[in-house]
């Protein structure tokens, strides 16, 4: 009995087409791009968007509230206000805020640096200078954050991304030691320095606060830290309350300072730690540099703010250090994964 002929249909390591498997090569043309190398805004990313545009254009809105309240009785008012809508939240939400002894200390200290500490800064800072100013200052925030995170472990940076940390802090001096024509509202450097204080203290509270966020919400994380927070700014806050003229304060300028304790403290800060806890602290940090394009147009657009050369040198050298530190040559996230969201 003779053998059976071998069919001629070949198997998955035939190769034909110049010694390509068939069905690799077919493999090779129908697999799609995979989505981590396709660019596509999802809602992250449009969370993101809009706390750039709530956090650009609450530069200008700030300082004309400035004019009529003081600088630190404002933020105490902001911020009763954002505790409590906070506090509420958390409630509907039925989150506990009740957490460890550890994490609770942490919270504490979260709250003093990127609340207390990051909030005297800022409402000290913009008062003595441009809205334009401070927008384009915390434009250096994706580098710091970038380096801060090499400094503990978390991320690999490259030769580019030591290149991009210099030019950013180069358009940092430009614009500090840079002055304003003599029409319009004029910086100082003591409020560009008090500015440049708040945008470290903010890189700190975005980097510290992830093992955080691996363990309870975002909502949870902004509410306790800005509780505690605000706990720290009473000694700072209430004797310019005390001295405070409320007779001035018009009810616009109450709606502002709500609308800027919804907006800028509660909604903002809740998408900001959003996107820390589901991409990570680079990621997220990186859309701070669209904040010197939404807040200087808004100082320009709200409060007729002028621009100078320099200035523009400075913001052009922020921004080419940025985008140094995203190249692939910048380096990346060591063992860092996406988060899955758990915030529905």
């Amino acid at each position: 009995m003779s053998p059976t002929p071998k069919t001629s249909t070949p198997n998955k390591e035939e190769r034909v087409d110049g010694g390509v498997p068939a069905q690799d090569r077919s493999a090779s043309l129908s697999t799609p791009v995979p989505a981590s190398h396709r660019f596509r805004l999802d809602s992250n990313d449009l969370g993101l968007l809009g706390v750039v545009l709530i956090w650009g254009f609450n530069l200008p809105v700030v300082k004309i509230a400035l004019r009529q309240f003081q600088p630190l009785a404002f933020n105490g008012v902001r911020f009763f206000l954002a505790s409590i809508l906070l506090l509420l939240l958390l409630h509907r939400r039925g989150e506990s805020s009740r957490t460890s002894l550890t994490d609770m200390l942490w919270l504490l200290g979260l709250g003093l640096l990127g609340q207390t500490a990051y909030q005297v800064f800022f409402i000290e800072g913009i008062a003595r200078t441009t809205a334009s100013h401070t927008a384009l200052i915390f434009g250096v925030t994706p580098v710091v954050v970038a380096v801060l995170s090499l400094l503990l472990g978390h991320e690999k940076v490259g030769v580019a991304g030591w290149v991009g940390a210099l030019l950013a802090f180069g358009g940092e001096y430009m614009i500090i030691a840079g002055k304003a024509p003599g029409e319009g509202p004029a910086p100082s450097l003591r409020g560009d320095l008090l500015v440049l204080g708040a945008a470290f203290c903010w890189c700190l509270y975005t980097v510290l606060a992830r093992p955080l966020l691996a363990r309870h919400s975002p909502l949870k994380v902004t509410a306790l830290s800005v509780v505690w927070g605000s706990a720290g700014m009473v000694p700072f806050c209430v004797p310019a309350i005390l001295r405070q003229d409320w007779r001035l304060v018009s009810p616009v300028i109450w709606l502002v300072a709500v609308l800027s304790s919804l907006f800028a403290l509660v909604v903002a800060y809740i998408l900001w730690y959003r996107s820390v806890h589901r991409v990570g602290n680079v990621r997220t940090a990186v859309y701070s540099n669209l904040v010197p394009v939404s807040g200087t147009f808004a100082g320009w657009l709200i409060l007729g703010e002028r621009l100078y050369p320099l200035l523009a040198v400075g913001a052009a050298a922020i921004l080419v250090g940025i985008v140094l530190t995203r190249s692939r040559g910048a380096g990346g996230p060591e063992g860092m994964t996406d988060l899955p969201d758990t915030e529905g």
